[in-house]
């Protein structure tokens, strides 16, 4: 997984950082409730999906690519391992990062930052 710790992302969050793992499509399906999900963008193209429902964040296509962003909040593994933190320039002062491996101090270019993800997928 990654961890954003832009504000954006904590704002959005209300926690320390917003953690995801991304998946390419083909690994991904709807069980349900896709019908059910709503969407809030920003001006930016920052986008949140959730459940209409619950309110809860659910997985998204990532830019309109063959990948799915899945929020690690809803899985269930306890072996997820954090492969790089983004934004740590922008973390809140209370926030103990306890990961150095690949430290961003801000956004890396996407195109090196998907292979990084994916990897630990393999």
């Amino acid at each position: 997984m990654f961890q954003c710790h832009c504000e954006l992302c904590r704002k959005q969050t209300g926690t320390s950082s917003s953690s995801g793992a991304v998946v390419e499509q083909r690994n991904f399906q709807w069980l349900s409730g896709e019908h059910s999900i709503g969407k809030w963008e920003k001006s930016t193209g920052f986008t949140s999906h959730f459940c209409n429902y619950c309110g809860s964040t659910v997985p998204n296509q990532f830019r309109g690519s063959d990948l799915y962003w899945i929020p690690v909040g809803l899985l269930d593994g306890k072996d997820i391992v954090t492969v790089a933190n983004l934004f740590e320039c922008e973390k809140a002062d209370w926030s103990n990062i306890n990961s150095t491996v690949n430290s961003y101090q801000t956004k890396p270019e996407v195109e090196s930052l998907i292979p990084l993800l994916l990897r630990e997928n393999r």
